[in-house]
C-alpha cells in the first residue's frame, strides 16, 4: 500500500498518517488540539509532539477551550514544569490566549468557512512561495480574531492536519479516501 513519504518514520506516525491526518475535524476540541499541537510543532519535528500528545491532552483538559480560558499564573507555572510536554513559555502562553480568541470566535467557522466547509486539494506539488501567498489571507484572519503564533507555516499545516486541504500525496490511498469521503 503507496503512502506519503514521511509516513514510515515511526509506528507512531505510521498510525497518524493513516487514521488522523487529513482527515476533516469540525468539533472545536478537535481543531484547537490540532492548532495547538502544530503551534507547539514549530521548530521541532512531529514525532516529537506525537510521543508527547497524551501528556498535552492531560494537561490541557482534552483541550477545552473554556477550561484553558481560564488558566492563570499557577497552570501556567504547573505546565512550566511538567516535563511530559514541551515547556516552551510563549507557547504556552499562546495556547491560553488562543483559548480566549475561540471563547469570541466560532473556531469552526473561522477554519472552514473560507474554503465553504469544502475540502480542497492540496498544494503540495506548489513551492514554498506560492503556499505562502496562499496562506497569507487566513493567518490575517486568525490574527485578527486573536490567535497567536500563527504565521503561514503553523497554519497551513494546521489547514492540512484538520483536512481542510487534503495534502496526502497523489499516489498515497489515503489521498483519494479522503477525497472520495469528503464527497460522499
Amino acid at each position: 500500500m503507496k503512502r506519503c513519504a514521511w509516513a514510515s518514520d515511526s509506528a507512531e506516525m505510521l498510525v497518524y498518517h493513516d487514521k488522523e491526518w487529513g482527515v476533516p475535524k469540525q468539533k472545536v476540541s478537535e481543531l484547537f488540539e490540532c492548532l495547538t499541537l502544530e503551534i507547539f510543532q514549530a521548530g521541532l519535528s512531529w514525532s516529537t509532539v506525537l510521543r508527547k500528545r497524551e501528556a498535552f491532552i492531560d494537561d490541557f483538559y482534552d483541550f477545552d477551550v473554556e477550561k484553558i480560558s481560564q488558566f492563570n499564573d499557577e497552570d501556567l507555572e504547573r505546565l512550566m514544569n511538567d516535563e511530559a510536554i514541551i515547556r516552551n513559555r510563549a507557547k504556552i502562553i499562546a495556547t491560553i490566549q488562543n483559548a480566549n480568541a475561540c471563547m469570541n470566535n466560532d473556531l469552526v467557522q473561522l477554519t472552514w468557512e473560507p474554503f465553504d466547509f469544502m475540502q480542497m486539494d492540496g498544494l503540495n506539488d506548489n513551492n514554498k512561495n506560492d503556499i505562502k501567498e496562499f496562506i497569507k489571507p487566513y493567518v490575517k484572519r486568525f490574527k485578527y480574531a486573536g490567535f497567536k503564533r500563527v504565521g503561514p507555516t503553523t497554519l497551513y499545516s494546521y489547514f492540512q492536519s484538520v483536512g481542510v486541504i487534503n495534502d496526502h500525496e497523489i499516489d498515497c490511498f489515503r489521498h483519494k479516501e479522503l477525497n472520495d469521503s469528503f464527497k460522499a
